[in-house]
């Protein structure tokens, strides 16, 4: 007689990954991310369908990083941890729209401030004046000091295995091979490893942008 094997179900298998990263292990991590991170910007891009949808994939991407990197924030006794990142990363998309809103506000200030033909003639004024000019020196090195500030900041939230990706990028390295060795998925098929080296480096130059450092 054979006994039929068991499937686990969703909310079997979402806990025990919770529970391997809570206990440690270090590939939990990544086959969370791996499992969670798709469906919960899928899922977010249709409840906001009229949003950019770069917004619920780093709203997706700060929900998972925040369970990472404290898996006690999750209470599998209360909700199933499907229910928990959607709620999460729901609470993580609007607080990017505010912080969007803040930001608009700010440019929409300063672009009012730069069309005044007053203010815009002291400020021609100002250009040989020595204490504006050791201010635009102190606003450069702030400028620096903010730029390096934010690289530690993207390279302390990535999702495993994309720090090495990120630095790879930053060498310039254009092989898709050395990527799919940065993310261990060198036995994958040749257009398999390119599309997925292609999403990874997609969704690190999104959360950069996001979080303001650019291109320079």
């Amino acid at each position: 007689m054979t006994v039929a094997s068991v499937t686990p179900s969703p909310v079997e298998t979402g806990r025990a990954l919770w529970e391997r990263l809570a206990a440690g292990d270090p590939t939990a991590s990544s086959e969370l991310a791996e499992a969670y991170l798709d469906p919960l910007a899928t899922w977010l891009r249709r409840r906001y369908p009229r949003l950019d949808p770069s917004i619920p994939e780093t709203a997706a991407e700060e929900a998972i990083l925040t369970l990472l990197r404290n898996p006690s924030s999750y209470r599998p006794e209360r909700q199933t941890l499907d229910a928990y990142l959607r709620i999460s990363a729901d609470g993580d998309l609007k607080n990017l729209l505010r912080s969007e809103d803040r930001h608009r506000k700010r440019r929409a200030d300063l672009e009012t401030v730069e069309l005044s033909p007053i203010q815009g003639k002291y400020l021609w004024d100002e250009d040989a004046d020595p204490a504006a000019i050791v201010e635009r020196a102190e606003d450069a090195a702030e400028r620096i000091a903010s730029a390096a500030k934010t690289r530690s900041e993207i390279l302390r939230d990535l999702l495993p295995g994309d720090a090495r990706v990120f630095a790879l990028m930053q060498a310039g390295e254009r092989r898709t091979s050395a990527y799919a060795r940065a993310l261990g998925i060198e036995d994958w098929p040749a257009d398999r490893q390119r599309r997925e080296a292609k999403r990874v480096k997609d969704r690190i130059k999104k959360r950069i942008e996001r979080l303001g450092y650019g291109d320079d």
